[in-house]
């Protein structure tokens, strides 16, 4: 089965290569059986997305429909089964509030986050430098990632950049732009500033004191029952630093929550993806 740094290379993998690199990659990676069962088990999981009991199912197959759009007209950095994870929990979300992403790559999480805050009535807050990443503070981070295939092995500043007007296009062509409210800025200097109260929260931020920025400022204002999701689970020393109690308590003046799917995933087809809840 892999590492998890394995399986998250796999994710990253097969939204930024063409169908036979994709094939040829998992049949190295699983081999034939491996491949088949994993293909087979995602056909399963996303005609439970489309049939959920008590779910609207006009709303999941126009997700699912337009989710498969982003994916082949948008460069992403994720696996498409994971947000279709997360559009189950959003689209189950009874807190009401606005969704906020931080970091936005080309977009195409946004777009997808878009069309789920349409969907909901809500409002989607878009931050992100719109420069790429900023630099590594801790050595761990830079070691961190190991993905293959034209991925860099190392974090370095700039990395993973999409600008303001590629993300705002990419949104227009396939998302719902007038949910959106940008704030571009590094998470440092962006985030101290914002009023929201939102109920659900992505960060995909790489790196920890990135994650931790956001944490700072977003976590108090997020509402009691809002969930909070972050595409780094498999990364031990990503989930090691968000959770440390010592930062939490001089920080938040709080015990860091229970994250689930921490070092493993919400799902075998979404090993990035965890989630915490405000109790």
């Amino acid at each position: 089965m892999g590492s998890p740094e394995t399986q998250e290379s796999n994710d990253s993998f097969y939204v930024s290569h063409k169908f036979m690199d994709v094939a040829k990659y998992m049949l190295e990676q699983n081999g034939l059986l491996g491949s088949f069962a994993k293909y087979i088990q995602y056909k399963k999981a996303i005609k439970e997305f489309l049939t959920e009991k008590g779910a609207n199912v006009a709303d999941r197959k126009s997700v699912f429909e337009q989710f498969n759009v982003i994916d082949k007209k948008v460069k992403c950095g994720h696996y498409p089964y994971q947000f279709l994870l997360m559009a189950k929990y959003i689209l189950d979300l009874k807190v009401p509030g606005p969704i906020v992403e931080c970091g936005c790559y080309k977009g195409g999480s946004t777009a997808k986050l878009s069309i789920l805050a349409k969907m909901t009535n809500r409002k989607l807050y878009v931050c992100d430098s719109f420069e790429g990443l900023p630099s590594p503070q801790f050595e761990a981070e830079a070691k961190m990632h190991g993905i293959v295939h034209g991925y860099n092995t190392t974090f370095h500043k700039g990395e993973f950049a999409g600008t303001m007007e590629e993300v705002k296009s990419n949104i227009r062509n396939y998302g719902c732009i007038d949910v959106c409210e940008f704030v571009p800025g590094y998470f440092e200097n962006s985030l101290p500033g914002i009023k929201i109260d939102p109920a659900f929260v992505f960060i995909d931020v790489d790196l920890v004191t990135s994650a931790r920025d956001c944490f700072k400022h977003l976590w108090p204002q997020l509402l009691k029952g809002g969930l909070w999701f972050t595409h780094e689970a498999a990364y031990h020393e990503y989930i090691y630093g968000i959770m440390d109690k010592t930062w939490w308590h001089e920080n938040l003046g709080e015990c860091p929550p229970l994250i689930i799917g921490a070092g493993t995933g919400l799902s075998p087809l979404a090993h990035a993806i965890a989630y915490m809840e405000k109790l």
